[in-house]
């Protein structure tokens, strides 16, 4: 029996809005009803979804520190499915995604859904931004689109799902230890739009550095409408060099596994 896909839903947590393009660039190349659920906000962390074998999702998370963001995990283990296909979508900031896409397959596996391919695509760094600058750029979006339409090949093809295997182990490495916490500085007009957009509800004041909860997604420095918001010029310097090191100047590529 052939799989039939008659929804294709695109979702994603995506503070700073680049793995949110990178998916819902992907869903644009499938012709079928179509889907979008931001897990984002934090008003949304609580909902639940459900979805059938007729269904496919597309799922993307930001890559921080290797790991699925905690925030990110605990929203999409409130996504249910019942043999239902996945693709998921991994992005990074050009260092590495380390056992990231391997850990979003076991999370996901765990509640109904079956990977039936994969991807990662480079982005802008979130907390450095001058490493892959302009990432994802035209050239990852046709790779994606080119990704996307043989996704739709293989579906149309299967007559059984099965999870593909990807590389990795159990990540070990802690979350959301980072030393970098943002806070407003002299040009905070205390407006809240900070508080209101921070996916974790990480802050009461905005002049001050972000509390316990804080996951540095940067979205609260991204979408500051004053640019109040900072992690202090000399832990810029010390993650502009840390990082342009361990990227190694390499230009990284998407890579597609099916």
């Amino acid at each position: 029996m052939i799989v039939t896909v008659q929804k294709v839903s695109a979702i994603y947590f995506s503070p700073t809005g680049t793995t949110k393009s990178v998916v819902k660039h992907m869903l644009t190349e499938f012709d079928t009803q179509q889907g979008v659920i931001d897990l984002t906000p934090y008003e949304n962390r609580d909902n639940s979804y459900l979805f059938n074998e007729n269904e496919l999702v597309l799922i993307g998370i930001p890559v921080y520190g290797g790991r699925v963001p905690s925030a990110a995990e605990n929203r999409i283990r409130l996504l249910k499915g019942n043999n239902t296909p996945a693709v998921l979508i991994a992005t990074y900031g050009n260092i590495h995604y380390s056992n990231a896409l391997f850990e979003l397959q076991q999370i996901v596996s765990e509640n109904g859904f079956i990977t039936i391919a994969a991807a990662v695509v480079v982005s802008e760094h979130n907390v450095v931004n001058e490493i892959a600058s302009g990432r994802p750029n035209a050239q990852d979006l046709l790779a994606v689109s080119s990704f996307a339409k043989q996704v739709h090949t293989k579906l149309s093809q299967l007559n059984r799902l099965e999870n593909i295997v990807l590389k990795g182990k159990t990540p070990e490495t802690p979350r959301d230890t980072q030393p970098i916490k943002p806070h407003g500085n002299k040009k905070c007009t205390h407006c809240g739009a900070c508080g209101k957009l921070c996916p974790v509800q990480a802050i009461d004041d905005p002049r001050k550095t972000a509390g316990q909860a804080c996951i540095r997604c940067m979205r609260c420095i991204k979408y500051c409408p004053q640019k109040a918001r900072t992690y202090g010029n000399l832990m810029k310097v010390g993650a502009r060099l840390l990082l342009s090191i361990n990227s190694h100047g390499e230009e990284k590529q998407p890579e597609f596994f099916m």
